[in-house]
């Protein structure tokens, strides 16, 4: 799995704090803030973030990020559409609102756009969601694009609404974004994700507080060495080599397993845990995912209070952790 940000947890950074000043992280300054200051390897920016940006600003934004090395993977509409609406003229405004989603994140160097819709849950407007959805698609094909969509209340709450639109549609263009947090809120996170995650080609992590951990825990080893008497000066590989040329004879066992002794007597490294999630365990949710064989993007999404750069790069470490957890016991 690859570790990437959303543009969610630095947002704050990107817009200023106030009229006419200049925000603390410039947009063309995204990507090496991403990959050399959170050791992030992709970016996954919300349309609010690009108000007003014109084709050679996409353009360069995506070459910034290429030189950097972490590339934009995903555009994020934030604003639900009402592709369900049964008005026409509603609904065509959510189509041509996605299609130009589709093709700024085709400039940015993107490989899909999420969107999410705006609706109560009924079979006529699931109905009216699947036909417009289906246009979008269409146009996505031609550009080469998928499309990702980001499950909210209303239509697409529940994850088997989610499916049935999804093959309702049809093809290889449309899929799943899936996010911690609703995976929570569903009341069984494991079956949401199990449902939803087969789809996804990108998951948002939502995190919102982390506790860092003020102590570290020396890691022991499985079986605790014999307590002996350590002489004053140990004996290294040299000198027991030393001793076997001038005695011209092997070095007994006794000799090797004091040496062995020696080693495994010192101070082992410490080990530090990851953070904390309070809120809820990221292990179980990661877990999930690999279970289902994902190994795709997961979007680090801090939406926490403070600062924001430190609770983003305690979200990565709490995730990276969990993703280590997860695939070692594949």
């Amino acid at each position: 799995m690859l570790l990437t940000l959303h543009t969610d947890s630095v947002a704050s950074l990107l817009k200023p704090t106030r009229k006419g000043a200049k925000p603390r992280l410039a947009l063309p300054d995204l990507p090496a803030f991403a990959r050399q200051t959170l050791d992030l390897h992709g970016l996954n920016i919300t349309t609010d973030l690009l108000a007003g940006a014109t084709r050679s600003t996409l353009a360069q934004l995506r070459e910034r990020a290429d030189k950097e090395r972490c590339a934009c993977l995903l555009l994020i509409e934030p604003e639900p559409m009402k592709l369900a609406s049964e008005d026409d003229a509603i609904g065509n405004i959510g189509v041509e609102r996605a299609r130009k989603v589709l093709q700024a994140a085709h400039i940015l160097g993107c490989n899909a756009a999420a969107i999410s819709i705006d609706s109560i849950d009924t079979e006529d407007f699931l109905d009216f969601s699947v036909d417009r959805i289906r246009q979008i698609v269409e146009f996505g094909e031609k550009i080469d694009m998928n499309l990702l969509i980001s499950p909210r209340k209303g239509l697409t709450a529940k994850p088997e609404r989610v499916t049935e639109m999804i093959k309702k549609i049809g093809g290889f263009r449309v899929g799943t974004f899936p996010d911690f947090q609703a995976a929570i809120d569903s009341g069984d996170a494991n079956a949401y994700l199990r449902k939803l995650v087969p789809y996804a080609s990108v998951i948002s992590a939502t995190t919102v507080e982390l506790t860092e951990p003020e102590e570290p825990v020396a890691a022991k080893p499985d079986k605790k060495p014999k307590a002996k008497q350590a002489p004053t000066e140990e004996p290294g590989l040299e000198e027991l080599e030393a001793a076997e040329d001038e005695l011209d004879e092997p070095v007994g066992d006794d000799a090797l397993r004091e040496l062995i002794d020696a080693v495994m007597a010192e101070d082992v490294e410490e080990e530090i845990p990851p953070p904390e999630h309070k809120p809820y365990e990221l292990q179980p949710l990661v877990s999930t995912i690999a279970s289902v064989g994902f190994d795709g993007t997961v979007a680090v999404r801090y939406i926490g209070k403070g600062d924001k750069t430190k609770g983003t790069d305690l979200s990565r470490w709490a995730l990276e952790h969990a993703i280590g957890v997860a695939t070692a016991k594949k």
